[in-house]
């Protein structure tokens, strides 16, 4: 019996779809968490009196770099 093109198309289709949903709920997970950390490192700085620079560099999964300084 020959098999029918939906029968192999189907699977493919499922599981490009979990990938796709899989990656998205990681950027989301990545996003969360740096956004958490970003404001505990920035409270962390005014709570000691430092300056800081802090520089988003991917808004989408809010990667980013931070520095502190003594303020004069």
């Amino acid at each position: 019996m020959k098999k029918g093109l939906h029968t192999s198309i189907i699977p493919n289709f499922i599981l490009a779809g979990l990938l796709v949903l899989m990656i998205i709920t990681l950027v989301f997970v990545q996003r969360h968490l740096n956004s958490i950390q970003i404001e505990s490192i920035v409270e962390q700085a005014d709570e000691r009196g430092f300056g800081y620079e802090l520089v988003i560099h991917e808004p989408i999964t809010n990667s980013y770099s931070f520095r502190a300084f003594e303020q004069e």
